[in-house]
């Protein structure tokens, strides 16, 4: 489970209110895939983690426009390797079909949201915090 600590936070309230939403979508995704309901209700949960995150990434490239964070470029195509990335994720697994849903599966799938959000706010959202303060 995903826990929100202070050290997370870039410094701009939406920002930090997008990533703990974030945060809260990916630990329900968790919680529903541990009790093995339907495909489609994680099909369903993981269609919505898209469409927050895709909201989220469109309002942080904003803002990153609007501090002139010269690093934007590059973290807009991260977001859209992470949007992909669910994507081919959801593909594979409730539409396409080429793997199974299984616990092992959906288990692979729940470490990888917990490690892209972690990873991504830590490795590259922090890097905002200085600029960030202009805006805020």
């Amino acid at each position: 489970m995903l826990v929100w600590r202070d050290e997370l936070s870039v410094g701009h309230p939406d920002i930090d209110n997008d990533h703990q939403r974030l945060i809260a979508i990916i630990n329900d995704f968790q919680n529903t895939a541990a009790k093995w309901p339907p495909e489609s209700v994680l099909n369903e949960s993981l269609y919505s983690l898209y469409d927050y995150a895709r909201l989220h990434f469109e309002r942080e490239e904003a803002i990153q426009a609007a501090c002139g964070f010269p690093f934007a470029e590059e973290h807009r195509k991260l977001h859209a390797d992470l949007l992909c990335t669910v994507t081919n994720e959801v593909d594979c697994l409730f539409l396409s079909k080429t793997k199974p849903v299984t616990t092992a599966s959906i288990q692979l799938v729940s470490e990888l949201l917990q490690h892209w959000l972690i990873d991504h706010i830590i490795k590259n959202d922090l890097r905002m915090r200085e600029y960030v303060k202009a805006v805020v």
